[in-house]
């Protein structure tokens, strides 16, 4: 029983060691390149997931590669922009393996990948100080060309590694990161009280400009209004001196008349609103003319009192 168990652990460790000798695995994440004695032609690449043979080392070596994409962040570098103001840029970009067998003849390693992208992204931040700052950052998206800086970066970039052979791709370029140093950051005050002072005056100076065309304008409806109001009241008068010339005539004609529509209106005056008027009997004439016939003559009007000397 022993013997048996021995045998079948034996087994167990030879048929794993044949295995790990003839036999490696690829992820779905992977791709592997299988060398043989360090040479690798268009076979050797294997992109299907899976369990792959192999000769024993030295005969064939494998090495595994990821398919996923890879990150390379660069570190933070002040430039120079064409306005001469200095900014702090850190810029990133993406890329990953696109020929496994052109990667493994030229770099092998991605750590060097890594080392040749840093220095060819550090070589197109040049492209940074072709643009003013109010080009980086700005409150009017419409003004900001950074998507503009990025593609230039990214066909610079793709361009130099279809030269070289490397068998990378990128994906992406981008700029990270944007900051102002103290410095700039003083002439960008500056710059925005100045722009600032000068919009105010413009429009100060708008609105004045306004002001005094609304003024005159005013002043002019002003005078239109008054000369034809002035106008307006010529015609009245003009009409009320004929009317009451007409009145005047109509009242000379018959004095007695008048001067009872005279006394008419000013009963009507004195008696409006529920007034209570006492008039002594001497006052009460005018009511004279409602009591006579029509053809008798009009009342004499009462005479004011004589005064008499007292007695000694």
């Amino acid at each position: 029983m022993k013997n048996s168990f021995t045998i079948l652990m034996g087994a167990v460790i030879a048929a794993a060691l044949l295995s790990y000798m003839f036999l490696y695995q690829v992820r779905y994440d992977q791709v592997a390149v299988r060398t043989t004695f360090d040479k690798a032609d268009a076979g050797s690449v294997q992109t299907e997931p899976g369990l792959k043979f192999r000769l024993p080392w030295p005969i064939h070596k494998v090495t595994h590669y990821s398919k996923r994409l890879q990150l390379l962040e660069d570190t933070v570098e002040e430039l120079q922009t064409a306005d001469g103001k200095s900014v702090i840029v850190k810029t990133y970009l993406t890329w990953r393996i696109e020929n496994p067998l052109d990667f493994y003849v030229t770099l092998k390693d991605p750590a060097e990948a890594q080392r040749q992208l840093s220095s060819r992204l550090r070589e197109i931040r040049g492209l940074i100080s072709r643009y003013r700052l109010d080009e980086l950052v700005n409150l009017d998206k419409n003004a900001i060309k950074l998507a503009e800086i990025e593609d230039q970066a990214k066909a610079t970039l793709e361009k130099s590694l279809a030269q070289s052979g490397y068998g990378l791709k990128v994906e992406s370029v981008g700029i990270y990161k944007i900051v102002l140093p103290e410095s700039t950051t003083q002439k960008v005050f500056e710059t925005m009280i100045t722009t600032r002072e000068r919009l105010s005056e413009n429009a100060l100076q708008e609105g004045q400009a306004q002001a005094s065309a609304i003024r005159s304008e005013a002043e002019s409806a002003r005078e239109r209004i008054l000369a034809f109001a002035e106008r307006r009241a010529q015609t009245i008068r003009s009409k009320g001196d004929r009317e009451a010339s007409k009145e005047y005539e109509s009242f000379a004609a018959n004095e007695d008349f008048a001067v009872f529509l005279r006394k008419v209106e000013a009963l009507k005056k004195m008696l409006d609103h529920n007034t209570t008027f006492v008039l002594s009997a001497d006052s009460l004439g005018i009511l004279d003319w409602f009591n006579r016939d029509p053809g008798q003559a009009a009342p004499a009007q009462p005479r004011a009192p004589q005064s008499r000397p007292l007695p000694q």
